[in-house]
């Protein structure tokens, strides 16, 4: 795969956004575990001494801390109950906090120690995910892209240094060979929604288009071809779509001769969040919209345009009517910014 080049800042969701993600997504459930079974133990022993000793709460916590955790205390003029019940929680309780404890620290080590294993662990939840393969110039660019669109993706490369870069961003990422049948695999090829081809020889990427189609014959696979008399050849791997970086970026710089005002338009001149982007909204049974019109997706979104929609023969209907009801199977093409796609899909439930 090629290097890493510039630093990648990924578009922050903010705090709530991260805080939600680490709760739901990111916690260990054994870790989840041990935690509730260590405040399981405080709480309970804290209402014992409450309601045994008659101690307020601050008294009782105090005491269920210097007890377990066997710093000492001195003459608490304990009950005779107390001290039976003491003996309990030195006996069961100091075991069990012990263990939870020992078991909290274990696991953090050892995720320190084996990222790898962690990422995998993450990547078993997910689907309709994205893979990119190759994080170097260009691979960053479509990663910032992924990130702004909200989507779920995993990076893969064979460079330790760029993979080690991904997860300092708090992305997923392995570090392998993308031509390698176990390697898409562990980065969930099988569900995933589409794979980005992006290594910087055009014979890798092919192997790469081979392996990701023998996987998953539905699979959109995306290429990049750094020599045009490539592209047949990669359609013929089992590439849905081939791009070559020096058409692509001669085609963006003649648009920025030629119509500047357009290409401000289409690029942005504030990254990523502020240029035109498009979207697909499939009609599906699942979806909700089936017989809904455009008027009544879009209401709730004004910023965002109905560029055109596609039916399931194929037919091809630009700018459609805004009272026209949609039918299950048809696809439609929208163009807005990256958050007003978000919210647009957010407002239908279909992101």
């Amino acid at each position: 795969m090629d290097r890493p080049a510039d630093t990648l800042k990924s578009t922050p969701s903010g705090p709530l956004h991260s805080v939600l993600r680490a709760l739901l997504v990111r916690v260990d459930p054994a870790v989840f575990r041990l935690v509730v079974i260590l405040l399981g133990v405080i709480a309970a022993s804290t209402v014992g001494y409450m309601l045994i000793e008659g101690w307020d709460f601050w008294r009782s916590l105090y005491f269920t801390m210097i007890t377990l955790t066997t710093v000492g205390y001195g003459d608490y003029d304990l009950s005779e109950t107390g001290r039976r019940f003491t003996i309990l929680v030195m006996i069961g309780g100091i075991g069990t906090a012990s263990y939870a404890a020992g078991g909290l620290i274990q696991r953090t080590v050892s995720r320190g120690l084996n990222p790898e294993k962690r990422m995998l662990q993450r990547i078993k939840t997910m689907s309709d995910h994205y893979i990119v393969c190759g994080f170097g110039r260009m691979g960053q660019r479509v990663v910032r892209q992924l990130v702004a669109a909200n989507a779920e993706f995993v990076v893969i490369d064979t460079d330790p240094k760029a993979v080690e870069q991904a997860r300092e961003l708090d992305m997923i990422a392995l570090e392998g060979d993308a031509t390698e049948d176990e390697t898409l695999l562990a980065a969930g090829a099988e569900r995933a929604r589409g794979i980005a081809v992006l290594a910087m020889h055009d014979a890798t990427n092919a192997m790469i288009c081979l392996t990701a189609r023998a996987i998953c014959k539905d699979l959109a696979v995306v290429a990049r071809a750094e020599d045009d008399s490539s592209v047949s050849k990669l359609m013929r791997a089992g590439a849905t779509r081939v791009l070559s970086p020096s058409s692509h970026g001669a085609d963006g710089i003649a648009q920025n001769l030629l119509r500047p005002e357009v290409a401000r338009v289409l690029f942005g001149d504030g990254g990523v969040e502020s240029a035109l982007g498009f979207g697909e909204i499939e009609v599906t049974a699942a979806s909700g919209i089936v017989n809904k019109t455009v008027r009544e997706i879009g209401g709730g979104t004004p910023g965002i345009v109905f560029v055109a929609s596609c039916a399931p023969g194929g037919a091809v209907s630009m700018r459609p009517d805004a009272d026209r009801a949609l039918a299950e199977g048809d696809v439609l093409i929208v163009a807005g910014t990256n958050a007003q796609i978000i919210e647009l899909k957010r407002s239908l439930r279909l992101g």
